[in-house]
C-alpha cells in the first residue's frame, strides 16, 4: 500500500494501485507553482487515490484548465487535474511516505525548461504533453 500525507499531516491518503511512471515537469507553470526547476508527479486513476483523512481540507487554484489541489493548512501541493482528463489525478510524489519502486522516469515540455536548468540523466524526454492513459498503470 502507497499512503502520503501533506507537510501539516492534516491531509493523508492512499493510494490504491502502483506507481507506473514518475513524470517531471519542465512547463513554467510546475515551476512557479514549485519554486523550483520541475514538479514531481505520478499519474494514477481518479478511483486509485482514497483520502484517510483531511479531504476538507483541500482547495483548489484553477489556471489554465488546470486544476491544482493543495492543502489549506500548509500549502503542500496534493495533486492536479486536468479540466480534458475526467479520469486521471498528477498526484505529487514527494508527499509519498514508502519507498517508489519504479524505473520508469520521463521529462515532459522538456522545451520549456528553465535555461539554467540541466537534465542530467538519460530518461526519454518529450518536448510537448503527453498521453496520460500511457503511463499510468493497468493494475487497478
Amino acid at each position: 500500500m502507497i499512503t502520503g500525507n501533506c507537510l501539516c499531516g492534516e491531509v493523508v491518503y492512499q493510494v490504491n494501485s502502483d506507481i507506473k511512471t514518475i513524470v517531471f515537469c519542465h512547463c513554467s507553470r510546475c515551476r512557479k507553482q514549485t519554486g523550483t526547476a520541475f514538479n514531481a508527479s505520478a499519474i494514477i486513476k481518479k478511483i486509485d487515490l482514497t483520502f484517510i483523512k483531511g479531504e476538507s481540507n483541500i482547495k483548489i487554484y484553477a489556471s489554465n484548465g488546470v486544476n491544482r489541489h493543495f492543502c489549506s493548512n500548509c500549502g503542500s501541493h496534493i495533486f492536479s487535474v486536468r479540466e480534458n482528463d475526467s479520469n486521471t489525478y498528477r498526484l505529487r510524489i514527494g508527499l509519498i511516505n514508502e519507498p517508489i519502486n519504479t524505473e520508469d522516469r520521463i521529462h515532459v515540455y522538456t522545451d520549456s525548461k528553465a535555461n539554467w536548468d540541466n537534465i542530467c540523466d538519460g530518461y526519454t524526454q518529450y518536448p510537448d504533453a503527453i498521453n496520460s492513459s500511457d503511463f499510468i498503470p493497468n493494475n487497478s
